[in-house]
C-alpha cells in the first residue's frame, strides 16, 4: 500500500471521500423520484449498513488473537443488549411507552456520536500523515464536532415531525426560532473561518487533505443530508413512524459512515494478514471476498428489519405492536454492542499493532 494513506490514494478517494459523493447523488435522485426512497433504503441496509455492522466482528470474535486480546470484554459487552430489552419489558408489562421512547432517543444520540467519533478518528490519521500543526489540529477537531452537533440539533428541534415526537409545539416561534437562526448564523460564520484556515495553510505550504476531509465528506455531506434532504422529509409517502419520516435523510447521512467504516476495516485487515496463511487471513487479504461474506450475513439483518418497529414494510406486524417493538429493542442492542466494542477496537494511540495496520507505523 502507498505510504501516507490509509489504504492508498485511490482507495482513500473511494472509501473516505467517494461515499459522500455517492450519498449526494442518491439524495438528488430521492428528490427527483421519492418512490426510490424505500427500495434504496433496503439496498443500503443489505449492502452497506448490515455489512458495516458485522465487520466489527472480523476485528473481535473471528480472529483468535483478538479473542485472546480482548478476553472478557467480548463476553460482558453483550450486556449492551440489556437496556433496550429492559425498556421493552416495561412497555410490554404496562403499555406505557415513555421508557421505550427515551431509549430510542438515547439510541439516536449514541448513533450520531459514534459516527462523529469515527470521522474524528479518520481526521486524526490524516493529521498524522499530513504533519498538521497542533493549532490546526485542534481547530479541525473543534469544527468537525461542533458543526455536526449543531446540524443535528437544528434537525432535532427544528423539523416539525421531530418536534412533535419530542412533545414540542410543531412550529418554531419566538425565542426558539431566534435561537435556531442564531445557530445557523454561527454555523455559517465558522464555516467561513474554516475556509479561511484552508487558504492560510495553502499559503504556508502545508498539506490541506485533512481539512478537505472535514469540509467535504464530513461537514458538506451532513449539511446536504440535514438542510436539503431533511427540509423535504418525509419523502416516504404516509409515514407511520418517526423513523420513516427521516428515511431518506438516514440513507444520505448514514451511507458515508458505513462506507468509511468498511474502508477502515478492509485496509487494516489487509495489512494485518499480509503474510499469514490461515482461513481468516485469506479472507482478510481479499476485501472483495470478505465483503461478499458480510453481505451474506446481512441477509439476517434484513430479516430483523422486516419485523422490527419503524422499518418501511407492509404491516405484517402493526407498527407500535409489542412484538415489533421488541425486535426494535434487539436491533438497537446490536448497534449498542457495535458502538461499545469499537471504543476498544480502534485505539491506535494505545496499540502499536493497530497503528501499523492503519499505515501509521
Amino acid at each position: 500500500m502507498e505510504r501516507g494513506w490509509i489504504g492508498g490514494r485511490r482507495y482513500d478517494l473511494v472509501f473516505f471521500f467517494g461515499g459522500s459523493a455517492l450519498a449526494a447523488a442518491i439524495g438528488v435522485a430521492f428528490l427527483a423520484a421519492p418512490a426510490l426512497v424505500v427500495p434504496v433504503w433496503w439496498a443500503w441496509v443489505l449492502l452497506i449498513d448490515g455489512p458495516h455492522l458485522f465487520a466489527t466482528y472480523s476485528r473481535s470474535y473471528v480472529d483468535a488473537r483478538d479473542r485472546r486480546k480482548y478476553g472478557a470484554l467480548l463476553g460482558w459487552s453483550l450486556l449492551t443488549l440489556v437496556p433496550g430489552l429492559a425498556a421493552w419489558g416495561v412497555l410490554a408489562a404496562t403499555g406505557e411507552r415513555m421508557a421505550f421512547d427515551l431509549f430510542l432517543l438515547l439510541a439516536t444520540l449514541w448513533a450520531y456520536f459514534h459516527a462523529i467519533r469515527q470521522q474524528y478518528g479518520i481526521l486524526a490519521i490524516y493529521h498524522r500523515h499530513d504533519a498538521t500543526p497542533p493549532a490546526f489540529r485542534r481547530f479541525d477537531a473543534w469544527f468537525l464536532q461542533g458543526s455536526l452537533w449543531a446540524m443535528y440539533g437544528l434537525l432535532l428541534v427544528g423539523h416539525p415531525a421531530s418536534r412533535e415526537a419530542l412533545k414540542l409545539p410543531r412550529e418554531l416561534t419566538g425565542a426558539s426560532l431566534g435561537a435556531a437562526i442564531a445557530v445557523c448564523a454561527a454555523l455559517a460564520l465558522t464555516t467561513i473561518v474554516f475556509l479561511a484556515s484552508i487558504a492560510v495553510r495553502r499559503s504556508r505550504g502545508l498539506a490541506v487533505r485533512s481539512a478537505l476531509f472535514v469540509l467535504l465528506p464530513v461537514a458538506a455531506a451532513q449539511a446536504f443530508a440535514v438542510f436539503v434532504i431533511g427540509a423535504f422529509e418525509p419523502l416516504m409517502p404516509a409515514p407511520k413512524h418517526i423513523e420513516q419520516v427521516f428515511l431518506a435523510a438516514a440513507v444520505v447521512g448514514g451511507l458515508p459512515h458505513g462506507v468509511q467504516y468498511l474502508g477502515i476495516v478492509f485496509a487494516a485487515n489487509r495489512r494485518r494478514y499480509a503474510t499469514e496463511n490461515t482461513v481468516v487471513a485469506r479472507f482478510g487479504r481479499r476485501p472483495g471476498l470478505a465483503y461478499l461474506v458480510l453481505v451474506a450475513l446481512a441477509l439476517g439483518y434484513i430479516a430483523l428489519n422486516l419485523v422490527r418497529e419503524g422499518s418501511p414494510v407492509p404491516a405484517a406486524l402493526a407498527t407500535g405492536a409489542i412484538p415489533s417493538a421488541g425486535f426494535l429493542a434487539f436491533y438497537w442492542g446490536l448497534f449498542f454492542h457495535h458502538y461499545w466494542l469499537d471504543q476498544y477496537l480502534w485505539r491506535p494511540s494505545k496499540d502499536p499493532g493497530l497503528r501499523a495496520e492503519l499505515g501509521l507505523a
